[in-house]
């Protein structure tokens, strides 16, 4: 058996955008941020190896459940506790944006059956604006609205 059917071929940056629907510019940026490294080069041409895909999917999973390209380099790059950590502060970011949206879903929801017929002609609507103009958060002045 030759060295080259021993070791699985490399990617080219091509071929792993193909793989895995990335840009290529975006698959040069996580290997300026460390992320997804070359294993070598060929003719100054990046050359992933196989397993490049599967660490793209794993950046796209973490994009897609919140995090940051950063903090998925503190993820991936932490230990197990730091990762635990990381967790715990996703969950409670994640809450607060749950909390942001069910307000503002619940505003939306009014403005739709208002009884005023628009809602810039409602007093709750105006009344959470200068609730916000007095430093009230939306939750506030939406509760104080109501």
């Amino acid at each position: 058996m030759s060295a080259t059917e021993r070791t699985p071929p490399s990617l080219s940056i091509g071929e792993l955008s193909e793989r895995t629907g990335v840009p290529t510019s975006a698959l040069r940026y996580y290997d300026e941020l460390g992320l997804v490294r070359p294993e070598a080069r060929a003719s100054g041409r990046r050359r992933y190896a196989a397993s490049a895909a599967r660490d793209v999917t794993t950046i796209l999973f973490f994009r897609e459940i919140g995090f940051s390209l950063a903090e998925i380099g503190r993820f991936l790059a932490g230990e197990r506790q730091g990762r635990r950590e990381m967790i715990e502060h996703k969950l409670a970011e994640l809450a607060e944006q749950q909390h942001r949206i069910e307000v503002a879903r619940a505003a939306l929801e009014h403005g739709r059956r208002c009884p005023a017929g628009d809602p810039v002609k409602c007093p709750r609507f105006w009344s959470i604006i200068e609730g916000r103009q007095r430093g009230l958060s939306l939750e506030e002045s939406h509760e104080r609205a109501h």
